[in-house]
């Protein structure tokens, strides 16, 4: 049975991946996607194919030291081997794509779930779902950084898509995901 620690564990070091030059791998001609492979997929694939470095079509815990280590990050063998035990699905402890997959699909609730709690923190009348310029000031007030009510509009203004001068869920997320 998985262990969900682990995919906590995994998902405090499996955040900071950044890959900026992925894209789909150059071809003289333009090929036919396959029917199998869905839209949203086909990104997790070219990220698979970049880390897959032996290009057997998965992804090894020691492929996963090695890109780690080639972007500056440090992980240790026994949090890359507890990951891809975790999400592998047939036993060969390696990540094909459908284990990637749903690796990934761990790591973007997980996400959601931490982007919620901070939400929730930033709203001034708890469970309001909203984020006000007096949450906000409250909220920076008490992390010691003081911001004048004007200070705290102009900061939502940019994000505040609907223009009615405060935060929703949806608008924090997009002005989370930005920042990243």
């Amino acid at each position: 049975m998985p262990c969900h620690t682990t995919a906590m564990a995994s998902g405090k070091w499996l955040f900071k991946i950044s890959f900026p030059c992925i894209g789909p791998p150059p071809t003289p001609k333009p090929m036919p996607r396959p029917k199998s492979l869905a839209p949203a997929h086909e990104s997790l694939k070219a990220v698979l194919d970049h880390l897959d470095a032996d290009k057997d079509g998965k992804i090894s815990s020691t492929e996963l030291i090695d890109y780690f280590t080639s972007v500056g990050e440090s992980v240790s063998p026994r949090v890359t081997e507890r990951v891809v035990n975790e999400f592998d699905s047939d036993g060969d402890q390696l990540l094909d794509l459908g284990d990637f997959v749903k690796l990934m699909k761990q790591e973007e609730i997980h996400m959601e779930d931490v982007l919620r709690s901070a939400f929730h923190m930033f709203e001034a009348h708890k469970g309001c779902g909203r984020i006000t310029p007096q949450g906000l000031q409250q909220m920076l007030r008490q992390l010691g950084d003081v911001k004048s009510h004007d200070d705290c509009v102009a900061m939502i203004q940019p994000f505040d898509l609907d223009g009615n001068g405060f935060l929703d869920f949806h608008e924090f997320q997009q002005m989370m995901s930005n920042a990243s």
